[in-house]
């Protein structure tokens, strides 16, 4: 804790000296997302489009790099098979449990920019914390609720930590974005025999714009 401690007050030492310099931003896009399914050393998966939008701050450190925090609404999900055969391979003749919910996500992102003539291209990686709001999931077309965190049933976990990768492209205050998401953490909340990890992960494309001077 001690460690941690440290580290968040070096950031903040960091920060604060250009906090009088940070650039506001939205963003607004389309979401392909996914649960993957980790068996033995093969991860298939079930995809869905959903939507995501959010509030951008840049915050500069030190020359071309900066701090590029969010906070976005997400709406994602996908689709697995809960059920798996003898020997560790999917059974086709089960069906598949659709989930579509809503996350409010935070990524914050350690930025690169530079610039060619007046387009700033950026690079982008960083971590990610999802916190699962509401949403709804779907067996033999029967639709239920999503009970968030709730051991025993055959529902998500709330929260989910993840590794975010990233490229932007910014002109005349406009900006297009491409950002790769992947979970870190098991998504169920309890497996029974045979049931594998489930893992939420999602690309988002977005336009956006900062509000620069």
């Amino acid at each position: 804790m001690k460690k941690i401690g440290l580290v968040i007050i070096l950031v903040m030492l960091m920060v604060l000296p250009s906090a009088a310099q940070v650039t506001w931003g939205v963003r607004g896009g389309l979401a392909y997302s996914s649960l993957v399914q980790k068996i033995d050393n093969n991860y298939p998966s079930g995809a869905r489009f959903g939507f995501s939008v959010a509030g951008v701050a840049q915050i500069p450190l030190y020359k071309r790099l900066s701090l590029q925090p969010e906070v976005a609404f997400v709406h994602q999900g996908g689709n697995y098979l809960s059920k798996i055969s003898d020997g560790e391979v999917l059974d086709p003749a089960y069906p598949k449990t659709k989930c579509n919910y809503y996350s409010i996500l935070v990524p914050v992102n350690l930025v690169y920019t530079f610039q060619f003539t007046d387009v700033y291209f950026s690079v982008m990686a960083g971590p990610a914390v999802d916190f699962s709001l509401f949403g709804k999931m779907r067996t033999k077309n029967v639709d239920t609720d999503i009970v968030f965190g709730k051991s025993g049933e055959a529902d998500l976990q709330t929260f989910d930590l993840g590794v975010n990768l990233g490229l932007q492209v910014e002109y005349s205050n406009f900006f297009f974005s491409v950002s790769a998401l992947c979970g870190t953490l098991d998504r169920r909340t309890s497996k029974h025999d045979g049931e594998s990890s489930l893992y939420q992960n999602n690309v988002t494309f977005s336009l956006g714009y900062y509000f620069r001077k």
